[in-house]
């Protein structure tokens, strides 16, 4: 049996045994971390789209915004 049988059998066994209020915890926990894997998950899709930007808008949106932004409020 491989290692991650092993302990699905094991989690199994120990979850058999608690009670109906641990049972409701563990289960809160494990939306918690899927609900923080999700976002984890959602937040490096975001990251990974920077990417494909071209180096001198990517400097234009970065290092001289607030340069930028100066310029708008003149205009403006």
């Amino acid at each position: 049996m491989n290692v991650k049988n092993r302990l699905r059998n094991t989690l199994v066994r120990k979850l058999q045994q608690l009670s109906t209020d641990k049972l409701t915890e563990i289960n809160n926990l494990l939306s918690k971390i899927e609900s923080q894997l999700k976002s984890k998950d959602k937040t490096l899709k975001l990251a990974g789209t920077w990417k494909d930007l071209d180096d001198n808008f990517f400097i234009e949106m970065t290092e001289k915004l607030h340069d930028n932004r100066a310029n708008d409020r003149q205009i403006n």
